[in-house]
C-alpha cells in the first residue's frame, strides 16, 4: 500500500484573442487550490492532468478551433519537475513508467500539431517541468527567472521525459551535454539571461501578454519572410526554421527535426561534445566511467543515450530514454540520491526567523586573520548590521578589513548584490585594536588560534566589556566549548558556530551547544546561520563535533597505514571507491598539515587510541612539506617523494599495513563504530544529522545518500556497530 500523498497540480484553461495569432488556448499550471505556496510539481495524477489538458488543446487545434497554444505557470514557478517525495515510496515510484509513456506520447504528438506552441517560463522550470517546455516551438522567459535546468543525473536518474533526446536540438550539442551531465554535479542552474544566451529561450518577456507579442512576431517570421520583418526577427534564423521540414502532413511548418541525422555536422558536434574535456585531465567519458565505478551510473547512461541519438527516429530515441529511466529509478544509486536530496531540501535555511532568537544589531569578531575576515564578511552580508573586527596588531587588523571588504566586492562582481548595497555593507565593516570598541555588540565571535588557553583568555576579556546578555561565539573546529566557558560568569551565553573554509563557498555551519547553553543563545546562533543562508546542523559539545571527528577517524586510519610502512601512493588510492571529491593526501594539504597534526593530537587525547596521532604527519608539518605535488590538471595529484622520506618508509616493513580493500573496510568499520558512539552519547540525535553534515562539510557523495546509508549498504554498520542506522532500508546494497 502506498504512503505517498500527491498534491495534484491543476491546469487552468482560458482563451485569449490576439491580433497576430488569433484564438490562443492558454494553459496555466498551478498548485492545488489553497496551497498556493507549494510549487506545482508532477506526480502521477499531475502529469495526467498536464498531458491530458495539452492533448485536449491539440484536439481543438486539429479541429480548427484555436490557432495557437500557450503554456505558463503561476507565481514564481512554471513547473518544478517531478515530485521527489514520490520516489521515497516504492509503490508510488512504480508509476514512473506510465508517467514516462504519457510524456513521450505527448512529445511525439506535439510534433504533428497544426498550430505553434509557446511556453512562457514565468518562473522555475526544472527537470520534468523544463521537459514540458521543450515540447513548445517557442520559449520565452521573464527576465528575473532563475532555476532552469535538468538536475536529474544528480538524483541518480536522467532527464527521461524527453530531455535527454530533445535538449540538443534546442540549445546545441555542447550546451545540452553540459546541462545534462555536468551542471547537476555542480548544482548549477540557469537564469533567464543565460538561457537566452544558449538558445534555451528565444526571447525575454515580462509577462504572458508580452510573451504572446514576441510569439506572434516569431510565428509571422516563420510564415512570411518579407524584408519588413527584419526589425522583428533575424531573417537568417527565420529562413532556417521556415525551410525545415515538418514531421507530418499538416504539421506547423516552423518545426525542425528533433534528432540529428547520421553523418551530419550536428551529429559530429554531439560526439565531439561527449569526447570533450571535463576537467582535471579527464574527458567527459572517463569521468562518467569513474562515477559508474563508484556506484553512480546515471551520467554514463545519459552519455550513452546522447551518443546513440544520431540517425534515430524520435520514437526510437524516446524508447531508449524510457528504458534507461525505468532501470535507473529502481537502482540503489537513485534511492540513495533521492534520500540525500530530501535531506538537503528539509535542511535548507528556512524563510521564517528562529523562534526565541534575540535581535542582533551590532556584531564583533575577535581576530582578523584568514578565517576571521571571511566570517566577518559573511556576517556583514547576511545580517546587514555593523561588524567590527578586533586584533592586537594594527597591520593584521587593516589587512583583515581589506580582505573582508574584498569578499563584498567579489559578491557584487558576481551579481549577488548591486553596487549601492555593496557600498553600504562594506561601510558597515570596520577594524580596531581597542577592546572597548566591541562594547555594545550583541554578539562577538572569536576566530583566534586553535589553542584553548588563548580562546579562554579572549572570552574572559570579552566578558568584561560586553553586556550580560551578549552572545559569546567560538569558531573552534575541535576544542571543548564548555571548557572555554568554564570560568565565565555567564557560560549560558556561549555557543559554537563552526564555519568551514572557504567560508563563502562552504554551506555548512555546525552549531555547538553545551549543557550550559540556554535556549535563547542556541536559538540566536541558529538564526544567525539562517540569515547567512547556510545549513545549520546541531551538535553537542564533543571533540571534533561531527565532520572533523569523522574525517580524522578516516585520516587516522590512512596515516596509521603509512606510518606502518605501506606504500603512500597505494594508501592514497585505497579510498577511491568511496567517491570523495579528493584523496586523503590532497585533503590533508588543503586542511594544512600543522592544523591536521594539532587536531589529530587533540582527538587522541580526548577520545583515545581509536584515533591516531601520526609521527609521520608531525614530521611533514615540521618540514612544511606537502603530501601531493601541485597540479592544476590531475584529478588525483601525484604523491610527493618527500612522503616516504618523512615517514621513514624505506627501512620499514609495510607488508602488514592495510591498503586497498583492507584499508577501505577498516575505514568503513571505523566510521560505523564512531557514528554509533556519537548517537549513543548524544552528540547527535539522528543519523540524518551526520549524513547532512558530511555531504555539506566534507563532500560525501550524494549518490551514496550520505555516510550512514552507505555504511548500511556495505555491511559496515552491522559488522562494526552491531546495528543498522536505517533498519532494512539500505541493507543488501553493496
Amino acid at each position: 500500500m502506498s504512503s505517498y500523498t500527491e498534491h495534484v497540480t491543476r491546469v487552468l484553461t482560458e482563451e485569449r484573442e490576439h491580433p497576430g495569432l488569433g484564438t490562443v488556448a492558454v494553459l496555466t499550471f498551478a498548485p492545488p487550490e489553497g496551497e498556493e505556496r507549494r510549487p506545482a510539481t508532477l506526480g502521477p495524477r499531475s502529469i495526467e492532468a498536464v498531458t491530458g489538458t495539452i492533448a485536449a488543446a491539440l484536439d481543438r487545434a486539429e479541429a480548427g478551433e484555436i490557432q495557437a497554444i500557450a503554456l505558463t505557470g503561476t507565481g514564481k514557478v512554471f513547473l518544478a519537475g517531478a515530485d521527489l517525495s514520490m520516489f521515497a515510496d516504492p509503490a508510488a515510484a512504480g508509476n514512473v513508467a506510465a508517467m514516462t509513456r504519457a510524456a513521450h506520447d505527448l512529445q511525439v504528438r506535439v510534433r504533428t500539431s497544426p498550430v505553434p506552441v509557446l511556453a512562457h517560463l514565468n518562473g522555475v522550470a526544472l527537470g520534468g517541468g523544463l521537459e514540458v517546455a521543450l515540447m513548445a516551438d517557442v520559449r520565452t522567459a521573464a527576465p528575473a527567472v532563475r532555476g532552469l535546468g535538468v538536475p536529474e543525473t544528480s538524483l541518480g536518474i536522467l532527464p527521461g521525459w524527453g530531455g535527454t533526446t530533445l535538449l540538443q536540438s534546442v540549445v546545441g550539442a555542447e550546451a545540452a551535454v553540459r546541462m545534462i551531465l555536468e551542471d547537476p554535479a555542480r548544482d548549477r542552474q540557469l537564469d533567464a539571461e543565460q538561457a537566452l544566451e544558449i538558445g534555451l529561450v528565444d526571447e525575454l518577456a515580462e509577462d504572458l501578454e508580452a510573451a504572446l507579442d514576441q510569439f506572434a512576431a516569431l510565428v509571422a517570421a516563420h510564415i512570411d519572410l518579407d524584408e519588413s520583418d527584419a526589425d522583428i526577427v533575424d531573417p537568417a534564423l527565420a529562413a532556417t526554421a521556415a525551410d525545415a521540414p515538418a514531421d507530418a502532413p499538416g504539421a506547423w511548418v516552423g518545426r525542425e527535426a528533433p534528432v540529428p541525422a547520421a553523418d551530419t555536422p550536428e551529429a559530429e558536434a554531439l560526439l565531439d561534445a561527449l569526447d570533450a574535456a571535463h576537467g582535471g585531465g579527464e574527458t567527459r567519458r572517463t569521468w562518467a566511467a569513474r562515477l559508474e565505478a563508484q556506484g553512480a551510473p546515471a551520467v554514463g547512461r545519459a552519455l550513452a543515450l546522447l551518443q546513440a541519438l544520431p540517425g534515430s527516429t524520435l520514437p526510437e530515441a524516446l524508447a531508449r530514454e524510457a528504458e534507461a529511466l525505468e532501470e535507473l529509478v529502481r537502482s540503489d544509486a537513485a534511492a540513495a540520491s533521492m534520500y540525500s536530496a530530501e535531506l538537503l531540501r528539509r535542511g535548507r535555511p528556512g524563510r521564517t526567523p528562529v523562534e526565541g532568537a534575540r535581535e542582533i544589531r551590532r556584531v564583533g569578531v575577535a581576530g582578523a586573520g584568514l578565517m576571521a575576515s571571511q566570517i566577518a564578511a559573511q556576517l556583514a552580508l547576511g545580517l546587514q548590521v555593523p561588524v567590527v573586527m578586533r586584533d592586537l596588531d594594527e597591520d593584521i587588523a587593516a589587512k583583515g578589513l581589506a580582505a573582508a571588504r574584498d569578499v563584498i566586492a567579489q559578491a557584487a562582481a558576481r551579481g549577488k548584490l548591486d553596487e549601492t548595497a555593496a557600498a553600504t555593507i562594506a561601510g558597515n565593516l570596520s577594524a580596531t585594536t581597542d577592546l572597548q570598541d566591541l562594547a555594545g555588540c550583541d554578539l562577538v565571535l572569536e576566530a583566534v588560534p586553535e589553542v584553548l588557553a588563548i580562546k579562554k583568555s579572549v572570552f574572559a576579556e570579552l566578558e568584561g566589556v560586553l553586556d550580560e546578555d551578549a552572545l559569546l561565539v567560538t569558531n573552534t573546529s575541535s576544542l571543548s566549548v564548555a571548557r572555554m566557558a568554564e570560568e565565565l560568569t555567564h557560560p549560558e551565553r556561549v555557543v559554537g558556530l563552526h564555519f568551514f573554509n572557504p567560508v563563502a563557498k562552504m554551506p555548512l555551519v555546525e552549531v555547538i551547544h553545551t549543557e550550559a547553553t540556554d535556549e535563547t543563545t542556541l536559538a540566536t546562533g541558529l538564526e544567525v546561520v539562517r540569515r547567512l543562508r547556510k545549513f545549520a546542523v546541531r551538535s553537542a559539545d564533543a571533540p571534533g563535533f561531527i565532520v572533523n571527528r569523522l574525517l580524522f577517524r578516516v585520516l587516522g586510519a590512512v596515516l596509521a597505514s603509512v606510518d606502518a610502512g605501506a606504500d603512500p601512493a597505494e594508501v592514497d588510492a585505497s579510498l577511491d571507491p568511496l567517491g570523495m571529491p579528493m584523496r586523503p593526501f590532497a585533503l590533508l594539504d588543503l586542511v594544512g598539515l600543522a592544523v591536521a597534526d594539532h587536531v589529530g593530537t587533540v582527538l587522541v587525547e580526548e577520545l583515545g587510541d581509536r584515533f591516531h596521532a601520526s609521527p609521520g604527519l608531525n614530521a611533514m608539518a615540521e618540514r612544511k612539506a606537502r603530501f601531493t605535488e601541485p597540479s592544476k590538471t590531475a584529478v588525483h595529484p601525484p604523491v610527493s617523494p618527500t612522503v616516504a622520506e618523512a615517514f621513514g618508509i624505506s627501512g620499514a616493513d609495510g607488508s602488514a599495513a592495510p591498503v586497498g580493500d583492507a584499508l577501505l573496510e577498516k575505514v568503513q568499520d571505523g566510521l560505523a563504530e564512531e557514528i554509533a558512539l556519537m548517537l549513543e552519547s548524544g552528540v547527535v540525535e539522528r543519523p540524518e544529522q551526520v549524513d547532512l553534515a558530511l555531504i555539506l562539510g566534507a563532500g560525501f557523495p550524494r549518490h551514496r545518500g550520505g555516510v550512514t546509508p552507505y555504511l548500511d549498504a556495505s555491511g559496515a554498520s552491522q559488522r562494526a556497530a552491531g546495528r543498522t542506522f536505517h533498519g532494512e532500508l539500505f541493507t543488501g546494497r553493496g
